[in-house]
């Protein structure tokens, strides 16, 4: 029975503490327990947070301020250099613009120039070529008509002594 009740104690006083611990703050609770009728309440009440746990979280948020602030130079550091290679591209952009509009305009200007040599160059080769077409014409008819002559004996004769042949072919 002792035991029930000393767990049943422990048990309603941690249920007190949690709950009086969110309703008062720390200056609260220490008007109440500092009292004389206070100090049998006190053990009612959620200890206080001692120096050291303080020191511990400043400590904490110290490293993670210090964190942050590595985080953002860093991200700073990052933008500094991107801010320089488009700095650089637009840069090169600028260049390729400005070479592309000068290529432009030279072409507009040359292109009525380059139609008139083209057209003349054109007649020029369609003159030569029909000049050396004409120069070894005959040369070209008199050796293909000696093929086709030779073409044609070689048929005859083959058809002539195809049946020889073939005989001849099969007994070596």
């Amino acid at each position: 029975m002792e035991l029930l009740f000393k767990v049943y104690s422990e048990f309603l006083g941690t249920v007190i503490r949690a709950i009086t611990g969110q309703l008062y703050t720390q200056d609260q609770i220490k008007r109440i327990t500092s009292g004389a009728t206070g100090k049998y309440l006190k053990e009612f009440f959620p200890k206080t947070r001692d120096g050291e746990g303080t020191l511990q979280r400043v400590e904490s948020a110290r490293i993670h301020i210090e964190a942050a602030g590595t985080i953002i130079r860093d991200m700073q550091e990052d933008l500094a250099v991107q801010d320089k290679q488009l700095s650089e591209l637009v840069k090169s952009v600028k260049e390729k613009k400005r070479l592309a509009d000068r290529y432009q305009t030279l072409a507009d200007t040359n292109k009525e120039a380059f139609e008139a040599f083209r057209i003349e160059m054109e007649n020029a080769l369609r003159k030569e070529l029909t000049e050396q077409a004409r120069k070894g014409k005959r040369i070209r008819q008199v050796i293909s008509f000696l093929l086709w002559l030779v073409t044609l004996i070689l048929g005859a004769a083959l058809g002539t002594y195809f049946k020889e042949i073939v005989t001849w072919l099969s007994s070596t």
